[in-house]
């Protein structure tokens, strides 16, 4: 594995599997997009996915006018088999329909290296093992496509039984059109951590405190829409600007000198590093994985229980209601 080496439309062949079977296992958020941009490549790309009567992916990949059949016929079929179902029902459909029928020397791929990091999954021994994830939501592959574009991804190989995976999980992230724009190489463990690490730290993070500075600036006589858009369209609209130009160009020369000295001087205040540390070390220890694989088992009372309290939220109402009359802005 080559830390940070970044591979490119010309570090990657196509024609590498442009004769292969290729095996899209789930056709929702991220099936989909990727199994369109794989035919638009010129891939042979059939669709796994449960019945018409378990899902109405069955019926939305034929209209999309792919060879549809069960996951376990597709299995049988491919040289290729692409994993893009989610996380949690992953081991109960790979062992009931993918593991008796993968060929000896096809490779399996995954979009999430958890089940198998975690030991929910374990391919057998005569296959490859690799992962192909791009950075973003379906949607979002599928449009930075059709406008010659692609989405940064990563790749890693986890079993490399005939000598060339990496090479095949290269195709495949170009396939799709992330090498226009770059693929990095990591390990299974530094994806799925990676990943659990930044939804909680990150995303989690940042969501709390958008929903902290509504609900100062509402409990201090501040009219809720103007709070609104200062938590959410005022963060949206200078990230953009700092993914274009970097953090520091943003400060120094895109915000006043007001903005730069509160960035500076206050912002560090908001940040509990101690706490960043202990999420970072619960992830690395497994605690995460393993309270979130219980909670899934349980029936996620507790999801559900908090999904209850966000909806039910005075930020969620105003949110709503702010969407409705300033829509034009978007």
């Amino acid at each position: 594995m080559s830390l940070n080496n970044v591979y490119r439309d010309e570090d990657a062949n196509l024609d590498l599997i442009k004769d292969k079977v290729v095996a899209i296992i789930g056709y929702g958020i991220q099936g989909r997009p990727q199994a369109l941009c794989m035919r638009d490549s010129g891939l042979n790309v059939i669709i796994g996915t449960r019945s018409h009567q378990e899902s109405s992916s069955w019926d939305k990949a034929v209209e999309d006018g792919f060879e549809v059949m069960s996951i376990e016929e597709a299995t049988k079929k491919a040289d290729i088999v692409h994993v893009l179902i989610a996380d949690p029902a992953q081991p109960s459909v790979y062992y009931e329909s993918i593991h008796n029928n993968l060929k000896s020397n096809c490779t399996l791929c995954f979009g999430h290296g958890f089940n198998v990091l975690y030991g929910a999954i374990f391919p057998p021994k005569d296959v490859n093992v690799v992962l192909f994830v791009p950075n973003s939501p379906g949607h979002l592959v599928r449009e930075k496509y059709l406008a010659g574009s692609g989405i940064y991804g990563a790749i890693a190989v986890d079993q490399d039984v005939t000598g060339d995976s990496k090479d095949i999980v290269l195709a495949i992230a170009k396939s799709v059109g992330s090498t226009r724009v770059g693929v990095v190489e990591v390990s299974f463990q530094m994806e799925t951590e990676g990943d659990n690490f930044e939804e909680q730290a990150l995303y989690g993070g940042t969501i709390h405190l958008m929903r902290a500075v509504f609900e100062v600036m509402v409990e201090h006589g501040y009219p809720p829409y103007f709070a609104y858009a200062k938590a959410i369209r005022s963060l949206r609209s200078v990230v953009d600007v700092m993914d274009k130009i970097g953090i520091e160009a943003y400060i120094s020369e895109r915000s006043s000198r007001t903005c730069e000295f509160a960035i500076r001087r206050s912002g560090p205040r908001v940040i509990n590093r101690a706490e960043i540390e202990k999420i970072f070390e619960e992830t690395e220890s497994g605690d995460f994985a393993a309270n979130w694989m219980q909670e899934w088992q349980l029936g996620m009372p507790h999801l559900h229980r908090m999904r209850r309290t966000g909806v039910a939220s005075e930020m969620e109402k105003v949110g709503c209601e702010w969407r409705k009359l300033f829509a034009a802005d978007d």
